[in-house]
């Protein structure tokens, strides 16, 4: 008779994706904001790919890590309609307000950068701090 094998938990590799992810965003954003070339952030792109690749896959390792992917995701989704609906609205006002109606201050592909960023910070500031 064979015994079950122990299954092998993946939640370390989990929470260093998170770091590692989070380091990653925090590089492509200056470089997003200074108009690098794309070459320059194309390991830290590469880099952000493999750790969410890897923390969607092991997300479920125990509910520690499934908690923090679901705080990680309500924030990213959070902030993804808060860019899409409601910062329009308050960039229409202040232009109109202002008679600065030259162009478009929040430019749409920034959300996906701004729903990353949250998820990241938001999944490492509750695994630092724990259930606050």
């Amino acid at each position: 008779m064979t015994s079950a094998k122990p299954r092998k938990n993946r939640a370390p590799l989990n929470l260093l994706m998170g770091i590692i992810g989070l380091l990653a965003i925090m590089a492509v954003v200056p470089a997003r904001i200074m108009d690098a070339p794309p070459y320059t952030a194309a390991p830290f792109v590469l880099a952000l790919i493999v750790s969410l690749s890897v923390m969607f896959a092991t997300r479920k390792s125990d509910e520690y890590t499934l908690g923090l992917w679901g705080a990680g995701a309500n924030a990213a989704f959070a902030v993804i309609v808060a860019w899409m609906l409601i910062a329009p609205f308050f960039e229409g006002f202040y232009d109109g307000l202002t008679g600065n109606e030259a162009g478009m201050n929040f430019p749409a592909e920034g959300g996906s950068i701004a729903a990353i960023l949250a998820f990241y910070l938001v999944f490492n500031t509750k695994r630092l701090t724990g259930a606050l």
